[in-house]
C-alpha cells in the first residue's frame, strides 16, 4: 500500500476555502459591499473617493475567499484574478461611454434652460481653457470610478450575465443604487438632505445607467468603457454645474443629475439596449471572461 508523500499529507490537512458558484459569488460580493458601504458611513465622514474603492474591495475579499490558488503562491496571477475585464482597453467603445453622459447631461442643462429660469455661460477663461479643463475632469472622474466599476462591472456583472439583460441589469442597477444610500442618508457625504421623491428618481437614473454600463462592458469585454462611461458622467454634470451663472430650483428638477431630462434619455438608451441589441457573448463561470467576439459588439 503506498503511503501518501509529506506534501500531499500536508496538503489534505490545509483547511479548504469554500467554493461558491456564479450566484453565491455574487450574492456574497453584494452583501460584502453593502456592509462595507455602512460600516464605513457610520465613521461620519469618511472621503468620497475612499467610499468608491469599496466594490472592488468587496469583490477582491470574495476572489480571496473562492479562489482556487494559494494567495502566497501568486493567486493575482492566477484565473482568479482574470475576471475583471482589464485585459483590452477596447478603445473604439470610449466613443459612445463619453458621448452618452455628454448628450443627454447637455441635454437636460438646456431645457432648464429654456423650460425654466437658468442662465449659463462660458467662464472668462473661454471656451478653449474650458474644454481642456473638461478632458482633464473627465480623465480625474475616470479614475476614481476606477473602484465602483471593476466591482459592478468587472466583477458582479460577468457572474450574473447569465440571467439575462433585464435581469441583470435591475439586479447591478438596484444594488448599485442602495449602495448610495449609507453615502447619502447617514454619512450625508452626497446629495445631503435628499427626500424620497429625490431619491427614487436618483435611484431610477442609476438603474438605467447600469443597463448602459453593462452593454459597454458586455460588448467590448472590457471594464474600461464602463469606467470611461461613469467618470464622463460625474465630470460633465460638474462641470455644467460650473456654467450656471443664475439657478433655481428647477435646474434640478428638470436638468440635474436625476432631472426630468437626464432620467428620461437615459431610459430611452437603457429600452433601446433591451429591444434593439444582439444577445451577450457567454462569460467564462469561474473567471467571469467575456468573448466579444461571440457577440456584434464594439471593441
Amino acid at each position: 500500500m503506498l503511503e501518501p508523500s509529506p506534501n500531499q499529507a500536508a496538503d489534505s490537512r490545509m483547511p479548504t476555502k469554500p467554493q461558491f458558484d456564479r450566484r453565491g459569488q455574487a450574492a456574497l460580493f453584494g452583501v460584502l459591499a453593502l456592509a462595507m458601504a455602512l460600516a464605513a458611513s457610520l465613521t461620519r465622514g469618511v472621503p468620497l473617493d475612499l467610499y468608491g474603492w469599496i466594490p472592488l474591495a468587496a469583490a477582491v475579499v470574495v476572489v480571496l475567499v473562492v479562489a482556487r490558488d494559494r494567495v502566497m503562491r501568486g493567486a493575482f496571477r492566477g484565473g482568479s484574478w482574470s475576471g475583471f475585464g482589464v485585459r483590452r482597453a477596447a478603445v473604439r467603445a470610449w466613443l459612445p461611454a463619453l458621448a452618452i453622459p455628454g448628450a443627454v447631461l447637455s441635454a437636460g442643462y438646456l431645457a432648464a434652460c429654456v423650460l425654466g429660469d437658468v442662465r449659463m455661460a462660458l467662464p472668462p477663461q473661454g471656451a478653449a481653457w474650458f474644454a481642456g479643463v473638461s478632458v482633464a475632469i473627465v480623465v480625474v472622474g475616470s479614475i476614481e470610478a476606477i473602484g465602483e466599476e471593476l466591482g459592478w462591472r468587472g466583477y458582479l456583472l460577468p457572474r450574473i450575465a447569465a440571467y439575462g439583460r433585464v435581469r441583470a441589469g435591475l439586479a447591478s442597477g438596484v444594488l448599485w443604487a442602495v449602495w448610495h444610500t449609507p453615502l447619502i442618508y447617514i454619512a450625508a457625504a452626497y446629495h445631503p438632505g435628499a427626500g424620497p421623491i429625490y431619491f427614487a428618481a436618483f435611484a431610477a437614473t442609476i438603474v438605467a445607467m447600469s443597463f448602459i454600463a453593462n452593454e459597454l462592458r458586455m460588448a467590448s469585454g472590457s471594464s474600461w468603457p464602463a469606467v470611461i462611461f461613469h467618470g464622463a458622467h460625474n465630470a460633465i454634470w460638474y462641470q455644467l454645474q460650473s456654467l450656471v451663472v443664475v439657478g433655481s430650483a428647477s435646474l434640478n428638477r428638470i436638468g440635474g443629475e436625476s432631472g426630468v431630462v437626464p432620467l428620461a434619455l437615459y431610459a430611452a438608451v437603457a429600452a433601446w439596449i433591451v429591444w434593439r441589441r444582439p444577445s451577450w457573448p457567454r462569460t467564462d463561470a469561474v473567471a467571469g471572461e467575456v468573448n466579444p467576439a461571440a457577440s456584434a459588439g464594439i471593441s
